[in-house]
C-alpha cells in the first residue's frame, strides 16, 4: 500500500483558506494564489465540512455527555491528532519542492472555521465578498446551464439565493470579528478594478513574498479580460460588475431586498435602503 508523505514541515506557515458565498469569485482568487511560484494550491478539498468531511468527527454526538460514537472508545485529543496527521498527508500531495505556502479553496469551509482552527491553529482566512445581486444572477445562470444540482443547495428562487448569500456573508463577517488579524475580507469588485494593489494586500496578509515581475506574471495569467471569454452557459460568465441591472426583474429586486437588503446596505453596496424602488423607477422609464 502506498504511503502518503507528510511534507508540511516544508511550509513556513499554516495554510490559508479561501472562503465565501458560491459565485463570489473564490475560484478566481484561488487561481491568483496558485499562479505564485511559492504557493501550493489545493482546490475544493471539502475536507472540513460537517456533512461529509472530517468536521463530522467532531459532531457533539461523538463526545460526552451522552457520547454514542467515537467518544466511547477514544479521547477527543486522540482523534484530533490522528485527523491532523491524515489531513496533512492528504494536502501534502499538492506540495512541490519549491513550495513554501499553501492555499486551500472550498467556499463552504466558512461554516467549518472552528474545526479548521483546531487542526491548524495559525490558519488564515480570506473571505471573498461580492455584491449579492451579482452573485444571485450568477447562481441562477449556473443552475440553468452547467450546475442544475445547485437548485437543491441554493433553491430555484431569487429569495432562496439571496438568503444563501446573506447567511454566508453574515457568518463570514461574524467569524472575522473573532479571528482578528487572521481574517481578510477581499472585495471582488476592487480586485477587478485594482488587481495589482489587491494582490499586494492578499500576499502581505499571508506573508508571501513577491516582486513586480511576479505580480505582472500573475496578472497576465489570471486577469478576466485577458483570459476569459464569458457566456451565460460557461463557468466564468465574464465577471461583470453590476450585471444584476441587466438581468434583474422588478420582482427579483424586491425579493432580494426582502431577503438580504439590509446586509447589502451594511456592506456598502447601496447607500439607500430604497435602492430597489429606484431600480423599479429606472426600469419603468425604459419600458
Amino acid at each position: 500500500m502506498m504511503t502518503l508523505e507528510n511534507k508540511f514541515s516544508q511550509l513556513k506557515t499554516d495554510p490559508v483558506f479561501i472562503l465565501g458565498a458560491a459565485r463570489s469569485g473564490t475560484t478566481w482568487v484561488f487561481d491568483i494564489f496558485n499562479a505564485h511560484p511559492k504557493v501550493a494550491g489545493v482546490f475544493e478539498s471539502w475536507l472540513f465540512t460537517r456533512d461529509n468531511g472530517v468536521g463530522s468527527l467532531f459532531s457533539p454526538a461523538h463526545w460526552p455527555p451522552g457520547a454514542s460514537g467515537l467518544g466511547r472508545f477514544l479521547e477527543r485529543e486522540q482523534v484530533l491528532n490522528l485527523t491532523q496527521e491524515m489531513v496533512q498527508r492528504l494536502m501534502s500531495q499538492a506540495i512541490e519542492p519549491e513550495h513554501q505556502f499553501m492555499v486551500e479553496k472550498s467556499p463552504s469551509h466558512l461554516y467549518a472555521i472552528p474545526i479548521i482552527e483546531e487542526i491548524f491553529p495559525q490558519a488564515r482566512f480570506i473571505h471573498v465578498l461580492r455584491d449579492g445581486r451579482d452573485v444571485c444572477v450568477s447562481v441562477r445562470a449556473a443552475t440553468r446551464s452547467w450546475m442544475p444540482d445547485w437548485q437543491r443547495t441554493f433553491g430555484s428562487s431569487m429569495a432562496a439565493s439571496a438568503k444563501s448569500w446573506h447567511d454566508a456573508v453574515r457568518r463570514a463577517s461574524n467569524e472575522g470579528k473573532r479571528l482578528g488579524d487572521r481574517y481578510l475580507e477581499v472585495r471582488y469588485e476592487e480586485l477587478r478594478t485594482e488587481p495589482i494593489s489587491n494582490y499586494r494586500k492578499m500576499f502581505d496578509f499571508c506573508g508571501i513574498p513577491y516582486d513586480d515581475e511576479i505580480l505582472q506574471e500573475i496578472f497576465t495569467k489570471t486577469d478576466f479580460d485577458l483570459n476569459f471569454k464569458g457566456g451565460e452557459e460557461k463557468f466564468r460568465r465574464g465577471g461583470r460588475i453590476g450585471d444584476w441591472q441587466t438581468h434583474f426583474s422588478l420582482t427579483d429586486a424586491y425579493k432580494f431586498d426582502q431577503a438580504a437588503g439590509q446586509l447589502l446596505l451594511n456592506k456598502g453596496y447601496v447607500d439607500d435602503a430604497r435602492w430597489w424602488r429606484q431600480f423599479w423607477q429606472q426600469k419603468l422609464k425604459l419600458a
